[in-house]
């Protein structure tokens, strides 16, 4: 059988097969969707796109709680997101699927990496202070903690000076 080629290396070569991407809307989960397009493009990758309807259980709790208006919420910041996945990989040629899982984000991400038995991680985590992370949690930290992959942990870009670091550049994971 001959080996599937391309102007970026040997596809068959890669232990990167099948890659979940968390994507809330955020711009690092953006990010992180761009930079799985590129790489599932150069290795020949599937992606699969993971978005987790999270309600913490302090909103559900507080003053004024309508549910109706949480469920339109939710259902609008899932159409947003399934918008940007089709927008970044829909053209790509790159396989890839959507996937919603309702629940705790880091446990639903997981649950997808082991069912797809995925091979690599990404997840966009904005900058947040320590206490922020204690209070709500984190979940780049909980991937990080518990996942039996290798976990890719993408930033937006912070701004300097108006400019963001590295701009007019190359953005590319796979040939960093």
């Amino acid at each position: 059988m001959e080996a599937r080629e391309t102007a970026r290396g040997n596809r068959d070569e890669t232990w990167v097969k099948r890659v979940v991407v968390a994507a809330d809307g955020s711009p690092a989960s953006i990010k992180g969707l761009e930079q799985v397009a590129d790489l599932a493009d150069r290795v020949g990758a599937r992606v699969i796109v993971v978005h987790v309807r999270h309600l913490p259980a302090a909103v559900m709790a507080g003053p004024g709680f309508d549910a109706q208006s949480v469920q339109d919420a939710l259902n609008e910041l899932e159409s947003q997101v399934r918008r940007q996945a089709t927008r970044i990989l829909g053209g790509t040629g790159v396989e890839w699927e959507f996937v919603v899982r309702d629940g705790g984000a880091g446990e639903e991400i997981l649950k997808v990496v082991e069912e797809a038995a995925a091979d690599l991680v990404v997840v966009g985590s904005n900058r947040h202070s320590s206490l922020h992370n204690l209070l709500l949690g984190s979940t780049a930290a909980y991937l990080t903690a518990h996942s039996p992959v290798p976990v890719l942990v993408m930033r937006s870009p912070a701004r300097r000076g108006g400019r963001a670091p590295g701009a007019g550049q190359q953005g590319n994971i796979a040939s960093r």
